[in-house]
Parts: C-alpha cells; structure tokens; sequence
C-alpha cells in the first residue's frame, strides 16, 4: 500500500469515528430536548398554580391587616391590662381585709352567742 492509500484509510477510520460520535452527541442533544421539554410541561402548570395561591394567600394577608388594623389592638391590650390591674388591686384589698379579721375575736363571739342560745333554751324549756 502506497501512501496515499494508508492516509485515505486513516481519513475514513476517522471521519467514520467522528460521524459516530457525532451521532452520539445529537441524539444526547435529543435526549436533552425531551426531558427539558417533559420538565416544561410539568413543571409550568404547577408553577402557574403556585403563583396563584401565593397570590390568593396575600390578598387574604392584606385583609386580616386591614381587619387587625381596624380592631385597634393595641388599644385592646392596653384595656385588658389595666382590667387585669384593676382586678389584682380588688383582689389584694380582699386578702388585706380578710387577713385584719380578727379570728379570736370572732371565736370568742361565737361561744358568747352559743352560751346566750343555750340560756334562752334553759329559759323557755326547749
């Protein structure tokens, strides 16, 4: 074989394997095209309903802004505080009168009052 002959064999052997790995990298790019393509469809239609309740979820967002705003909560809070204020003064001023009661004393009237029964008993006969 003359030159020649061996430089057109080695000018098929890699033109054979160029037009493979051609054909390999166009049917990967194939490949590519149609799981993108698979991905497109699929993902878009929940993309676009995403979008739709991320929109609904902030006009229901505003609203209950608007609906908190207009209740004037702060103010709310402040009433409750100075009730609840109110209401452990009321509940301390019970304790302090409950705790002057003078418990001795209180016994002391109750035996007086059984010793006085006890006599009006004796007297009418009963």
């Amino acid at each position: 074989m003359d030159i020649n002959e061996k430089v057109a064999d080695e000018s098929d052997k890699y033109s054979k394997r160029t037009y493979y790995l051609t054909m390999i990298i166009a049917g990967c790019s194939v490949f590519t095209f149609l799981v993108l393509l698979i991905c497109a469809l699929v993902v878009v239609p929940k993309a676009v309903r995403l979008i739709g309740t991320a929109q609904t979820t902030l006009e229901n967002m505003e609203e209950v802004s608007e609906k908190l705003t207009t209740l004037q909560l702060s103010e709310t809070i402040q009433s409750i505080d100075d009730s609840t204020a109110r209401a452990m003064q009321d509940v301390s001023d019970s304790m302090e009168q409950i705790q002057a009661l003078d418990v001795e004393a209180l016994n002391e009237s109750i035996e007086a009052l059984k010793e006085s029964v006890e006599n009006l008993n004796r007297l009418f006969d009963f």
